[in-house]
């Protein structure tokens, strides 16, 4: 969605003056029902979707074992003290632990109705006939057993690499169910000191490759340390800038002070990092400086000429919604609108009442909307539950410029807007309006804000109404050929309605 062309209306940086307007700010529109649930027996967690040149949408997503891991452990389904190996009989929702995570893959035609192909590649209860793509069972022989599972989850497809082995790459937080086998209230099992300090020493971020997204048999590269010490990862492709963004959780840095954090790198390749990460969002004092709120995770994207992002709010340590975030080359990343929820849970009894997260990918464009999908999960006292659902959004519409039709009548003027200068870059203007009722009109200035001949107001025919890229067009100057190149202002004038963007 990186379009220079694009200007959004989320702040003023593109406002000169403004006279009669307010800003309203968008929020997603969820369905109901999830458009993704696991096969029986696993939860469909952290996931990320791409859509390919030909319009096919893929998505991996982490498929999780529906029985807790740390009361499997408890039970002595992997062994205790000395003792290693599989005892299903331990527990009746046992299993493997290289099969505690597992990716799985999905494929759909318009984003929303998602199939599960039998791929036949990995045997999960007796069967093959599932989806799954990749489990814990190479990495455990790679690493004599100090990696056994993944967590989160990201694919890029780097049509840059020669190799066409190495096409898609995926890239997780490892680790081994094991770590947390001496954790006093988890499990407590007694293992020695040296098995610990080798399963610690291998949890880090690691990326594999696969020529066609299904087959993942290359062995794992380690690419980066656990930043923020903990077991959140992503990758997001930054188009402005042609680098890749790595998200993490920050290290806090302050004595005896701990929460979660959004932190960032960068780098031109999938292979080379800093050391450790920016922290990008810092506790203000309505969020008790981390001790209430914290930051547990996020997902940046280019979208027209800014940066915007999904940060995951959590309360008392549980990441619940998302608030949106923006950028701007050269200028820190801060909250659109405050504290509100831009991804809210659903309500009580829905399948995302306890968590909504945004999968690791930009939104993707469907005619006049947005796709979101976002993994939703439901948490109570007797079971857990998680799928993949969707929410949408009109095409640019994280925020507007609306008209204060109180405002304007008093006024007896319609509402207007100068913005700051604007380079041309195309042959044609196009606004985003809504409930204009015929009445928006545009006029190009100069730098002395005057009307610059045959683009004024008065000369602006009638735009259409509702239209996400509605065409703007003068008596006598059908495009804006004349000026590309140039640095203008804009006057946008209506009546009532909102202003979401301008493409120029």
């Amino acid at each position: 969605m990186y379009d220079p062309s694009l200007y959004l209306f989320l702040d003023d940086l593109h406002v000169r003056t403004l006279f009669g307007w307010r800003r309203t700010f968008g929020k997603l529109e969820k369905q109901p029902e999830p458009v993704l649930e696991d096969i029986p027996g696993r939860l469909a967690c952290w996931a990320c979707v791409r859509r390919e040149a030909d319009g096919l949408y893929r998505m991996w997503y982490q498929s999780v074992s529906a029985g807790g891991g740390h009361e499997l452990a408890r039970a002595g389904v992997w062994g205790r003290g000395q003792e290693f190996g599989y005892f299903p009989e331990r527990h009746p929702e046992a299993v493997r632990e290289t099969q505690t995570s597992m990716i799985a893959y999905a494929e759909s035609d318009d984003g929303v109705r998602w199939r599960k192909p039998e791929l036949g590649l990995i045997e999960w209860r007796g069967s093959r006939t599932n989806n799954l793509v990749l489990d814990g069972s190479g990495a455990a022989c790679q690493f004599d057993q100090a990696l056994t599972n993944m967590d989160t989850v990201t694919v890029v497809r780097d049509d840059d690499d020669p190799d066409p082995a190495k096409r898609y790459k995926m890239m997780c937080h490892w680790e081994t169910v094991h770590v947390w086998d001496n954790h006093p209230s988890l499990a407590d099992l007694g293992r020695s000191e040296e098995f610990m300090q080798r399963c610690w020493a291998a949890r880090a971020k690691y990326l594999t490759t696969s020529p066609d997204g299904i087959h993942w048999d290359a062995p794992l590269v380690r690419i980066k340390e656990c930043a923020g010490g903990g077991d959140y990862a992503a990758l997001a492709r930054d188009e402005r800038n042609r680098r890749y963004w790595f998200t993490d959780r920050a290290p806090v840095g302050l004595p005896g002070i701990s929460y979660r954090s959004a932190g960032v790198c960068t780098s031109e390749d999938l292979y080379h990092w800093p050391e450790t990460v920016e922290m990008v969002f810092t506790p203000e004092a309505f969020e008790e400086y981390g001790r209430r709120y914290q930051h547990h995770g996020w997902t940046p994207f280019n979208y027209g000429d800014l940066d915007l992002c999904l940060l995951e709010y959590s309360v008392e340590g549980r990441p619940i919604a998302g608030v949106l975030g923006l950028h701007r080359d050269g200028a820190p990343w801060r909250r659109a609108n405050g504290d509100a929820f831009f991804l809210d849970c659903g309500p009580a009894g829905a399948f995302d009442e306890s968590l909504v997260a945004m999968t690791h990918n930009p939104p993707w464009r469907d005619g006049d909307r947005l796709l979101f999908h976002y993994n939703g999960r439901r948490y109570t006292t007797r079971s857990r539950a998680a799928h993949i659902g969707l929410a949408t959004l009109r095409l640019d519409g994280f925020a507007a410029l609306e008209v204060d039709d109180e405002f304007r009548r008093s006024a007896g003027k319609p509402a207007m807007l100068i913005t700051r200068p604007l380079t041309v870059r195309q042959r044609e203007l196009q606004l985003n309006i809504a409930g204009h009722r015929g009445t928006a009109r545009v006029a190009v200035l100069d730098a002395a804000m005057r009307p610059l001949p045959g683009f004024e107001a008065e000369n602006c025919l009638p735009i259409a109404a509702d239209a996400v890229r509605a065409p703007v067009r003068w008596q006598e100057r059908p495009t804006l050929a004349e000026l590309q190149g140039r640095r203008v202002h804009l006057l946008i004038q209506m009546n009532t309605g909102q202003l979401f963007a301008v493409r120029l």
